[in-house]
């Protein structure tokens, strides 16, 4: 096959892969040719060769016409394949040879079509594992390993959901005929501090959520982001109903003013803790740790430096 090396991206499921594929896309020379997406899990087994490679007229019952696969509608462009590791063997066989030759023959034909396509597989499985059990074909895994590219989760790269959140306001405002002024900074630092099990698709459907309950003309808000969270992840950003902190003992404190109070350590200790840790935690960001804490950059520097001379 002609073209840029085949690329297999691998992380968690909602990690945004596809969006790594239509970048790599965009990049590349082939940026003005089609790119064509294909969810490998979501069409049923006897039906994936012909979506794949195409069908010959009379090839099957119901196969009135011919028609072209989405290798041959990707020809000069890009296919991505998402789920690789649920392709059926037979269709391994077929792939493999498509990726060595750059050939290919439609189901119930026998005439062999060139086609140009740089693949870019993905699968949240380990398809290693899935070799040694005789589910995937091993040369298969190799030609396809060329150039493994791990997309880490969302909690991993948490720099990203700003600038994510902003793209995914930017769309659905557009698509629901919404003004909306952007995002408050306390939802904002809420979405930076939750850790995103769903990852990328996750923050989509709340973002999206969050421009369907926002009004017309405001900003969206804690309350619209997180409305319909369940318990249990409430409960993970320390939350109520209202979106603001729980008050869980009998007496309606947080269980963080009861920590201060029943210690020995001063409010000066405390700060100095809490100032560390979220620059810890930020892995050394001023920028990302204010954001967390709620404050600019130079109030966060002008404490730290602070902190330190009282020290």
């Amino acid at each position: 096959m002609q073209g840029p090396v085949t690329v297999l991206l691998l992380g968690e499921t909602g990690v945004g892969k596809e969006l790594f594929a239509r970048s790599l896309h965009r990049k590349s020379s082939r940026s003005d040719e089609p790119f064509i997406a294909v969810n490998c899990a979501a069409i049923p087994d006897d039906l994936l060769e012909a979506e794949l490679f195409g069908v010959e007229k009379g090839a099957y019952t119901g196969a009135h016409q011919s028609r072209e696969g989405r290798f041959e509608r990707a020809s000069g462009g890009t296919l991505f394949l998402d789920e690789i590791g649920d392709l059926s063997y037979s269709a391994q066989a077929k792939l493999l040879r498509v990726l060595q030759e750059g050939e290919l023959e439609r189901v119930g034909g026998g005439k062999v079509i060139s086609v140009d396509v740089r693949v870019v597989a993905a699968t949240h499985t380990d398809l290693l594992d899935k070799v040694e059990k005789g589910h995937f074909r091993r040369d298969l895994f190799y030609r396809l390993n060329v150039y493994p590219i791990i997309v880490p989760s969302l909690r991993d790269r948490q720099c990203d959901i700003a600038l994510l959140a902003e793209n995914f306001i930017a769309k659905y405002k557009a698509k629901y005929h919404k003004e909306i002024k952007g995002i408050t900074h306390h939802a904002m630092v809420q979405l930076e501090a939750y850790q995103w099990p769903g990852n990328v698709r996750e923050l989509e459907n709340v973002i999206e959520r969050g421009v369907l309950l926002c009004d017309n003309g405001g900003k969206v808000e804690l309350e619209h982001l997180f409305a319909m969270m369940n318990v249990e992840q409430a409960a993970e950003l320390g939350l109520d109903d209202s979106g603001q902190l729980k008050a869980v003992n009998k007496d309606g404190h947080h269980p963080f003013v009861e920590l201060f109070f029943d210690t020995q350590n001063n409010l000066f200790d405390i700060e100095e803790t809490i100032l560390k840790e979220a620059v810890k935690r930020s892995k050394g960001s001023l920028s990302k740790a204010a954001r967390v804490l709620g404050m600019t950059r130079p109030q966060l520097a002008y404490r730290l430096g602070k902190v330190e001379k009282e020290c």
